[in-house]
């Protein structure tokens, strides 16, 4: 297994019949650390970093935590003497800690697993020497199990973007997911492991002084999680508010030498990130500020066939890989042990305007209001919107109605007021690929069901669980780049508090998430609140597909989803040579890219 030292852990459940599995992971990799069920027999395998696991016991329960943990005294013990062979207790040991980690029981001989309630910790499982076998890396159980590749989740993702469920099972038939917010239990007396449910989102209720204090402790605890072992961290500081409050708030928490916060250079005339970084740094003598000189910074597309990288599932990284992890690379020579990532903000704080479809009969004249503003914003048809407000489908009904002969449009200008977006489809697919993805649609609206009550709500969640899923593919490309990188606004109690605020006041169209902003007042300097706007990378990326347009068509000379039978490698490769053909700004050869580096790296 080509891992290149990620941690990993493979859970066991408590039964003689584990013993085949353990012999072939010891065999394949000697160094392996174990934990034993209160029994002897083997719990947990794996890899972890110092100070990422903490195990209690008391009588034949203990509970081990994996990841991300807060500073620990005997809140463990005491959570695990109060079980009493009783495996739901140990549901809510999550919540009342900061971090984001694994939770693992073995309870009374039951086997619990659970990662955290938004995903950016997860749960999978499959069958291996005829026993259970759970693991946070499906990849890990697909390669013990030889599972089979799954074409039609591989499909799908050459769409983007991805309906949610059809963005909830794994790339490979015999390996199970358990969704985010579930965790499986498999009890002592050998009957099928099952999931449960044990977290939901809180539903939207406070005002806006009662959330962001609740927001800013979330935040706070979520950075202290981070800081409290010592040792240099990094921070991402690119000048916009989410990594500046980040790095606010860990420069706070941490003394001379101990914080770099990083910069990635660019051309300053069209892009004021590297100005609103300095300004922001300038506030903290005691800190480094490292800004990488512009012409080191590579293009997109950049290394993007990385054969190395190794993941669960198709990240978006491979289209940036060299471009996303030099910052980390130049943190790795200051000697950082863990990098921030500000991923995370634009989900929980920013908002397009989705929400004013559901409040709408409950405040007409507030939602129609804003959802003028919002068309005023970004360019919005007033037929569109007045089309999409009277549309009144189910979720299943809107799904149903993807339409896979045509493609959609992701830019802001189109209203984003409904249940589905209408996905990117490649010009560039097989005929057999359409026909797989069209039954695969039919199979996924039979049973179809939305994450929220409300098209806002809905769309919310799933950009939260659609993006947690993608850092684990940033967060392999940037410990291969030497630091591990975390993501603070994903903590469960972050998302929480964030979510919990009534959306009329976290999503306005007149001012750049007040939410956030409230919750570090005080903290983020006063110099940096009066930036509204945000730095993007569009001329970049059309640089990118000039600069390694060759690059890109040689690509395809020998592509392994034309030899799966997915794409017409050719009408690819002529799409490529002409970087400025409408068809390349619309996202469907990111997709298609990110599908073929992630097919070679595991097979």
């Amino acid at each position: 297994m080509t891992d290149h030292g990620a941690p990993f852990f493979i859970a066991l459940p408590d039964r003689d019949e584990v013993g085949a599995v353990v012999r072939r992971l010891r065999a394949e990799d000697p160094g392996l650390s174990q934990l034993d069920h209160p029994s002897g027999r083997p719990w947990i395998l794996g890899r972890w970093g110092e100070g990422e696991l903490a195990v209690a016991r008391a009588g034949r329960d203990a509970v081990a935590l994996i990841g991300t943990l807060p500073p620990l005294r005997d809140e463990l013990q005491r959570w695990v003497g109060g079980l009493n062979g009783d495996a739901r207790r140990v549901e809510g040991l999550s919540t009342s800690l900061a971090g984001d980690f694994h939770v693992l029981g073995s309870v009374d001989g039951a086997l619990y697993v659970q990662g955290t309630a938004y995903g950016t910790r997860r749960v999978y499982h499959a069958r291996a020497e005829g026993a259970l076998v759970a693991s946070d890396r499906a990849l890990r159980l697909a390669e013990l199990t030889g599972a089979r590749l799954d074409a039609g989740a591989l499909a799908w993702k050459l769409l983007q973007p991805l309906p949610a469920q059809l963005n909830e099972r794994t790339m490979w038939h015999e390996v199970r997911a358990v969704q985010p917010g579930w965790y499986l239990l498999a009890s002592a007396d050998g009957a099928p492991s099952r999931h449960v449910r044990w977290h939901r989102p809180a539903e939207p209720h406070l005002g806006l002084a009662e959330g962001a204090r609740l927001v800013r402790e979330a935040l706070v605890a979520a950075v202290g999680a981070r800081t409290h072992r010592g040792g240099v961290i990094s921070s991402d500081l690119s000048g916009g508010l989410d990594s500046t409050s980040l790095s606010s708030i860990a420069a706070g928490q941490l003394g001379p030498g101990e914080l770099v916060v990083c910069t990635n250079g660019g051309d300053e005339s069209i892009n004021e990130d590297g100005h609103w970084a300095r300004v922001a740094a300038s506030h903290w003598p005691h800190v480094e500020h490292y800004q990488l000189p512009p012409e080191e910074q590579p293009l997109f597309y950049s290394g993007a066939l990385d054969e190395g990288c190794r993941s669960d599932f198709p990240g978006i990284i491979s289209v940036s890989r060299k471009r996303a992890t030099i910052l980390i690379s130049r943190m790795a020579e200051r000697g950082s042990r863990l990098h921030l990532g500000g991923h995370g903000g634009d989900h929980l704080f920013f908002s397009s305007g989705t929400h004013y479809h559901g409040l709408l009969p409950r405040r007409p004249i507030l939602s129609l209001q804003r959802i003028r503003a919002y068309g005023i914003l970004y360019g919005w048809s007033g037929s569109a919107v007045l089309r999409q407000l009277l549309d009144r489908r189910s979720y299943r009904s809107a799904l149903a109605r993807i339409d896979l002969d045509h493609s959609g449009d992701l830019g802001f200008s189109t209203p984003g007021l409904t249940w589905v977006r209408r996905p990117v489809v490649p010009s560039w697919l097989t005929d057999d690929c359409r026909e797989l993805l069209a039954e695969e649609l039919r199979k996924a609206v039979a049973q179809a069901e939305p994450r929220g009550d409300t098209i806002g709500r809905h769309m919310e969640l799933d950009n939260i669980l659609t993006t947690t899923l993608e850092t684990g593919s940033i967060g392999d490309a940037a410990r291969r780049a030497g630091v591990p990188m975390s993501t603070p606004y994903f903590d469960d109690a972050v998302v929480d508090a964030a979510l919990a605020v009534r959306v009329e006041d976290r999503a306005t169209p007149y001012e750049y998430k007040p939410l956030l902003m409230e919750a570090v007042r005080g903290i983020l300097p006063d110099a940096c609140r009066a930036r509204t706007t945000k730095g993007e990378g569009t001329f970049d990326a059309v640089g990118g597909l000039y600069r390694h347009r060759q690059e890109l068509i040689d690509l395809w000379q020998d592509s392994a989803l034309a030899k799966a039978g997915l794409i017409d490698a050719e009408a690819v490769s002529r799409k490529c040579s002409t970087p400025g053909t409408p068809e390349l700004r619309d996202g469907g050869i990111n997709s298609t890219l990110i599908c073929e580096t992630w097919l070679r790296a595991v097979q």
